[in-house]
């Protein structure tokens, strides 16, 4: 669904600005670390946060990964997956993995698997890249 020649810069360590929707109708837009594995994007959230209540309430997001002129935006519908779901160890060890090195690995992987914490999955519905490609998946 995202072309070959942006999946380099989905591979990157640049950070992917979700946007969900507030109760009042305004956008919530936060900065997030993520994964993709060709498929579907992933991070890391607390149950604690505003963004979590909001994703709850309308699932409906937007995710963007700029590199200069180059990007990826893609829309769609979050799915949580509580920390006990099969895949979930892997995947948070992917997203650790990808942004820190080092003596740090072991203390952000504490972080992420705290009980507070869930995953969301963002399977991409529409995605719109800076070559003006504009996708949808099949079931859209």
């Amino acid at each position: 669904m995202v072309p070959q020649e942006l999946q380099d810069l989905l591979a990157q360590r640049n950070n992917a600005i979700v946007a969900v929707n507030r109760r009042s109708g305004g956008p919530h837009v936060t900065p997030i670390w993520y994964v993709w594995d060709g498929e579907d994007f992933y991070f890391s959230i607390t149950t604690d946060r505003a963004k979590y209540s909001n994703i709850k309430r309308d699932p409906s997001i937007s995710l963007i990964v700029e590199d200069g002129p180059r990007y990826v935006a893609v829309y769609g519908e979050a799915e949580f997956l509580d920390m006990n779901h099969s895949y979930v160890p892997a995947l948070t060890d992917q997203l650790i993995s990808k942004y820190v090195a080092g003596e740090q690995r072991e203390q952000f992987l504490k972080v992420v698997k705290e009980p507070n914490r869930v995953l969301v999955k963002l399977r991409p519905e529409r995605v719109v890249t800076s070559n003006g490609t504009v996708a949808r998946s099949a079931q859209s």
